[in-house]
């Protein structure tokens, strides 16, 4: 698709993968949306983007805000770059971090995709895509909750993705490896293993576009 002219809400914008999307939205012509969690936050997303919005995934107060400001929107597409990782083996990891991992990165974006889909219906050829990561594939010891997490995510989107065909909303899912940007070190709970270095935000960036644009369902990480 032609990304010039069309409304795009980034979920995740002050991130860096978010706002790279964001960044290279604006540049293709898109008029952006952007969320962050706090006014602090909000600083990071992109001067480019006019629609700063905030948007807490562990509250559903802040879900549901932001889904009334928006339902008269219209909007070419949603794209998720939000997320957190935390790290321990199962038995090390408490319920409740558990569910912090959870709720950020699949039941929050999830339950905010699923009420905007009137929004995405109003728009011709209009699309999702969201990332999940190589973890999507295959697990990794030491992850068990985020492998979880991205795990449920990518079975939502394998289910909208059946349920909305006839609307003719195209759903795609990323599933990049380890990139560069610096969410291991922000980890909510535990110790980050000694990763290799990874892929650049940029080049990531542009594989999901180009993904988006040749209307692609998966993005596997060997295609990264």
């Amino acid at each position: 698709m032609d990304y010039q002219g069309t409304n795009i809400l980034v979920i995740g914008a002050s991130g860096v993968l978010g706002g790279a999307l964001a960044q290279a939205l604006s540049s293709n012509g898109a008029i952006v949306f952007g969320t962050a969690r706090t006014q602090d936050s909000a600083v990071k997303i992109p001067a480019s983007v006019a629609n700063k919005l905030l948007l807490d995934l562990e509250m559903q107060s802040s879900i549901d805000a932001l889904t009334n400001h928006l339902q008269d929107e219209t909007f070419h597409g949603i794209i998720n770059a939000s997320g957190v990782v935390g790290f321990g083996k199962a038995n090390e990891t408490s319920a409740l971090d558990a569910y912090r991992l959870m709720q950020i990165n699949h039941l929050g974006p999830a339950t905010l995709i699923a009420s905007l889909y009137e929004t995405l219906r109003r728009a011709e050829g209009s699309f999702v895509a969201s990332i999940t990561g190589v973890v999507a594939e295959r697990t990794f010891q030491g992850m068990s909750a985020y492998c979880s997490s991205k795990s449920a995510h990518s079975a939502f989107l394998s289910t909208i993705a059946q349920e909305w065909r006839r609307d003719k909303i195209q759903i795609t899912e990323a599933r990049p490896g380890h990139t560069e940007t610096g969410l291991s070190s922000r980890a909510i709970f535990g110790t980050a293993p000694n990763f290799p270095e990874g892929m650049t935000a940029e080049h990531v960036v542009q594989v999901i576009l180009d993904g988006i644009r040749e209307g692609k369902a998966l993005i596997s990480s060997a295609e990264f």
